[in-house]
């Protein structure tokens, strides 16, 4: 490597915080060993059982550091989906599907997928293991539709969905997707099982060892005259963290296919590809050029969410680079 100097995390963290915020004062004193997790996240049920979302929002986006917003986060997902209050509960999950696709004409993708093919598939392959109580829709949900989703929201649901027949809450018709040149986008596939305390109706393994043939499905339901598709279907997340996780792997895709493009561009002239990592405001900038005198270059960004983890990302993108096997160096 040109350069091994170590990359500061650029992230700005408030060091003023409202101290009546009792969620960041209670992840605090879970980070000081002074309390257990258990009473963070039961405050966190709490308001959301309230409907108070903005409580959470503010402690999440004010924490001051990284660690707190961590440990808000991940409790914050426990008290959503782990629930204590009831015995038979819903497991809501997406499924983050990034989709790679290129085309030479604006030309728009479908923005569904069969659903009975898809629940066939799920059934068959014992990916749900009670085939009464899973279900997955067949409409390819963009990210702002599940971003803007309160979690209030969706600890409701996973505690009374149950209670009605099987169905999808979330109300919105798939998006389909415009393509021109070559893209990285990012969409969900949702879907319910019906769980208890005591048994989970969705096999994860068995999601893994079948996540090929989603894959094939996902391709033929997509297929379009004059463009190149591959699609890459993730493991099933739990809904409030999807949009999280899979705007991370879109991130960590479109860095690949980029740096792919222009290494490979600069390689078929002779030239040698070079790498400076470095900080644009709150992100991880990657500015991939020429040594040699050169127009071709290349500049991606990763923003980065306030509870991410930052040595985790810095090494995808290093990690990325030594595969291609370019060098690099930070400014």
């Amino acid at each position: 490597m040109i350069n091994k100097n170590n990359i500061t995390d650029p992230r700005v963290y408030s060091t003023v915080y409202p101290d009546t915020n009792m969620v960041l004062n209670l992840a605090q004193q879970v980070i000081d060993n002074k309390l257990d997790m258990g009473e963070l996240v039961q405050c966190i049920a709490k308001n959301l059982a309230d409907e108070n979302d903005t409580l959470i929002n503010v402690a999440l986006n004010l924490a001051p550091s990284c660690q707190v917003s961590q440990v808000i986060w991940l409790a914050l997902n426990m008290a959503i989906h782990q629930p204590t209050d009831v015995s038979v509960y819903a497991n809501i999950f997406a499924i983050p599907i990034i989709l790679v696709a290129g085309s030479n004409n604006k030309t728009t993708l479908p923005g569904i997928i069969n659903v009975d093919k898809l629940n066939s598939l799920f059934i068959e392959n014992q990916i749900f293991v009670d085939d009464t109580t899973g279900f997955i829709a067949g409409k390819l949900i963009d990210p702002a539709t599940i971003a803007s989703i309160n979690p209030s929201q969706i600890y409701y649901w996973v505690r009374n969905l149950q209670q009605a027949k099987l169905w999808l809450p979330i109300i919105t018709n798939g998006s389909p997707i415009d393509v021109l040149n070559e893209g990285v986008f990012l969409r969900f596939l949702c879907g319910v099982t019906i769980d208890s305390i005591s048994q989970s109706n969705f096999a994860n393994g068995a999601y893994g060892t079948n996540s090929m043939k989603l894959m094939q499905l996902i391709g033929e339901e997509l297929k379009t005259d004059g463009v190149t598709l591959f699609p890459i279907p993730f493991s099933p997340v739990s809904l409030s963290e999807a949009f999280s996780v899979g705007d991370s792997y879109r991130k960590e895709v479109a860095f690949q296919v980029s740096l792919s493009n222009i290494i490979r561009k600069l390689r078929e002239q002779s030239l040698t590809p070079i790498a400076t990592i470095s900080h644009h405001e709150e992100s991880l900038k990657l500015h991939v050029k020429s040594v040699e005198p050169s127009i071709h270059q290349e500049i991606s960004v990763w923003n980065l969410q306030r509870f991410d983890e930052f040595d985790k990302i810095h090494t995808i993108i290093t990690d990325i680079l030594t595969d291609m096997q370019v060098e690099y160096q930070y400014e």
